[in-house]
């Protein structure tokens, strides 16, 4: 199905022509009917004779009602600019057509309507000024069609234009990402609330759940209708009606999305938006940091502010950057189009495009690193996949730009690509850009270099400590040291990360702390002081401590005492002789042995009973399952 969308001022026959083609009355409102004039959007088909559905979405021309124009304009294929022949170009045409352009529409024609009310040199005159009005435009080339409504003159030659519509344009793609946002919502005796759209961006099935943004209702879809039918799918472009079951009526509002996500938390804790923006000429203001504006998006629109990205001041046929903070909760995708109006009075000020979703406004220190952005004004898929690659430097491949309206068979096709052509990297099922991965892995580098430099006397930090100097997101982290690890940036001793070939020293305080203890333990080997005595003496003593277990230069024994490498080592051997030739070992015999006491006997049996070189039976030791292991080869 192709959408086309009327434009134009107030009273210039937009519903007269949409009646003329398609035998249906787009004005259904009785109050649309008494004054003459379209307020709401209204709907129209028309079938080709080779089988096309065409929907027309005839749109009000009036200023007090433009919004409603831009909630159908949002989601059509193509456009038919209406011009009066006797009013010529007005200001709803021209703010109309602003519209359409903005929206980055890529079809259309212009259509001048009561030509049987006006002089041909008059319409001359008219299509030069028209031409002029839309040129540097999409509508730059289209055709003019020379139309009166009334007497359905004109009507032969804009009907084949449109027969032949469907083979110039392609319909939406599917890109399994649907999205419904709705534009009317009524009651339907026996089925209860219904709501109206048209379908963007993938499938909608009978029976699918689905979510209603946003308030984040769950349901199923009950019934579909399409081209005043019911079906049991709608595709993309289609205008669809939808029903539920288990979503109440309640719970719908105009503005609101039908969307098959199920998972709504990352737009809702992504309520800043990076936008791209052009101020038409005719735009009453400039945009400075914290002004307040509408932006309609689909059939939504939100108030809110706004913070510019690298200018003091945009004006009027200016181009920029900035951010949107809305006060209600936007539903948009990377690359949507939308309209940006002025509160009071409400007038069109420009639009442009979604570049990104953030959680915060950027502080201005911080702006360098949205320099990605920029990427992203072009339509080019390479681009904004690489622009995603700056910003989050490791992307899953399966859930890269899942948030911009953009196919993930599209944009994994284009990453084989890129890989292919080493533009980007791959590490297991994630993709890299290589210029400022390799900044960010010298970046870790440096960081850790210099935090042991500081400390020398740790062997190594915690991937916690390693995951907060590395300049990434935390979920992201894991992969990225892996990778280090793999590649040998790090090295991976136990749970400790560390740079290779780094060894440990000592200084300072933490030194004279060492030494202390390490004389300590010489002085009275076997009767050392306990790990709590040693640990009260301050920060300095548990650093050092810390140095002396990682260092092997004394061995931690249960909880309680550390004793020096060699007495350790003594102890252990004496164990194990006497189990090889007595198979028992009693407490007694070791106290006898080293002079321990109680004190000390029982902890270290019950090490050597954890590591495995003894087992406890009774009031003996007895060989352990691990007693014949290397480990224990002394």
């Amino acid at each position: 199905m192709i959408v086309i969308g009327t434009a134009g001022h107030i009273d210039h026959g937009k519903s007269a022509i949409v009646r003329r083609l398609t035998g249906t009355d787009p004005d259904r409102l009785p109050e649309e009917k008494a004054r003459g004039m379209t307020i709401d959007l209204g709907f129209a088909f028309y079938n080709t004779p080779a089988g096309e559905d065409l929907a027309f979405v005839d749109v009000p021309g009036h200023e007090r009602f433009v919004k409603n124009m831009i909630a159908g304009a949002g989601g059509i294929d193509s456009v038919m600019l209406v011009v009066a022949a006797d009013d010529g170009w007005m200001p709803q045409s021209q703010e109309h057509f602003q519209i359409v352009r903005l929206l980055d529409l890529k079809s259309g024609a212009v259509v001048i309507n009561k030509i049987d009310l006006v002089e041909k040199d008059w319409l001359t005159l008219l299509r030069e000024e028209i031409r002029e009005k839309v040129s540097d435009s999409f509508l730059e080339n289209a055709p003019v069609f020379e139309v009166s409504a009334q007497t359905g003159e004109g009507f032969d030659k804009l009907l084949e234009y449109l027969n032949e519509l469907p083979t110039k344009i392609r319909s939406r793609a599917d890109l399994r990402k649907a999205r419904l946002y709705i534009d009317r919502i009524f009651i339907q005796p026996g089925i209860g609330g219904v709501v109206t759209g048209t379908l963007r961006g993938g499938v909608l099935t009978v029976g699918q759940p689905v979510t209603v943004w946003p308030g984040a209702a769950s349901g199923k879809i009950r019934t579909l209708h399409s081209m005043n039918r019911q079906v049991e799918k709608a595709t993309p472009s289609q205008r669809t009606a939808v029903s539920f079951t288990g979503i109440e009526k309640e719970q719908l509002q105009r503005g609101g999305v039908v969307t098959d996500r199920r998972e709504m938390k990352f737009m809702r804790e992504h309520q800043v938006f990076a936008l791209s923006v052009e101020l038409i000429r005719e735009s009453l203001i400039s945009l400075k940091d914290r002004r307040r504006v509408l932006v309609m998006v689909g059939t939504s629109e939100v108030e809110g502010e706004i913070r510019l990205y690298d200018k003091n001041e945009i004006g009027p046929s200016q181009k920029g950057l900035l951010f949107f903070k809305p006060d209600e909760p936007l539903y948009a995708l990377v690359g949507d189009n939308y309209i940006m109006r002025l509160i009071t009075p409400m007038v069109t000020l420009g639009g442009g495009k979604v570049l990104d979703q953030l959680k915060y406004f950027p502080r201005r220190k911080h702006l360098a690193d949205y320099a990605y952005l920029e990427d992203r004004l072009e339509d080019d898929v390479r681009k904004i996949i690489l622009s995603e690659l700056k910003k989050h430097l490791l992307a899953e491949t399966d859930t890269l730009l899942n948030e911009a309206d953009l196919s993930q068979e599209e944009i994994s096709n284009e990453v084989e690509r890129l890989v292919e052509e080493q533009k980007l990297g791959r590490f297991g099922n994630f993709v890299y850009h290589p210029e400022f991965f390799n900044r960010a892995v010298e970046k870790l580098k440096k960081n850790l270099e210099s935090y042991l430099n500081e400390q020398p006397h740790l062997k190594g930090l915690t991937f916690e400590q390693t995951a907060r100097l590395a300049p990434l997101k935390e979920e992201t982290a894991s992969v990225f040291i892996d990778y280090l690890v793999q590649s040998g940036h790090l090295v991976k001793t136990t749970d400790l990360y560390n740079l290779p070939g780094r060894g440990m020293s000592l200084k300072g305080v933490i030194k004279e702390a060492h030494d202390r203890i390490i004389e300590t333990l010489k002085i009275e080997p076997y009767a050392p002081p306990t790990l709590a005595e040693l640990a009260r003496k301050g920060k300095v003593y548990q650093q050092a401590i810390k140095y002396i277990l990682d260092t092997g230069e004394a061995y931690k024994c249960g909880g309680d005492f550390i004793f020096l490498t060699d007495i350790w080592r003594e102890i252990l051997i004496f164990i194990k002789n006497k189990l090889s030739t007595d198979d028992r070992l009693t407490v007694s015999e070791l106290r006898d042995r080293f002079g321990f006491t109680r004190k000390f006997a029982i902890p270290i049996l019950e090490e050597t009973d954890r590591a495995g070189l003894t087992r406890r039976e009774g009031d003996v030791r007895v060989k352990g399952d691990r007693f014949e292991s290397e480990k224990f080869d002394l």
